[in-house]
């Protein structure tokens, strides 16, 4: 897996274009995060009972977010989560769909920003 190639410039603005507007589509805010790279984030989350105090510090404060990539696997190009890899000081990276899928992977985006956070 690595890098796509350039060649094909027009077409992956299209698919990182057509990917922004499917996540926003689904009330998600969208960022570009490098060439071939967005940043989807969720809602700020609210505590469920404003009054609880325990709550309103157990709730996570800002929303979560989730970068996915395009890059090729396999001789075609597909859509990737991108994972902070601390051990090698960089990043990781997992296919999820082909780029055509753009649908499906707004979907599953959408499903890991919407997660509750653990902090």
């Amino acid at each position: 897996m690595g890098a796509c190639p350039t060649p094909h410039r027009e077409a992956l603005e299209h698919a990182l274009r057509a990917l922004a507007d499917a996540v926003a589509a689904l009330g998600l805010h969208v960022t570009m995060a490098g060439p071939l790279t967005l940043v989807v984030s969720g809602e700020r989350p609210a505590p469920e009972d404003p009054g609880d105090r325990l709550a309103a510090l157990l709730e996570p404060t800002e929303p979560l977010s989730q970068s996915v990539t395009i890059e090729s696997h396999d001789g075609r190009l597909w859509w990737c989560w991108v994972w902070a890899d601390v051990d090698r000081g960089g990043h990781d990276s997992e296919p999820i769909r082909p780029i055509e899928e753009v649908e499906e992977v707004a979907r599953r985006v959408r499903t890991v920003v919407a997660l509750p956070s653990t902090t």
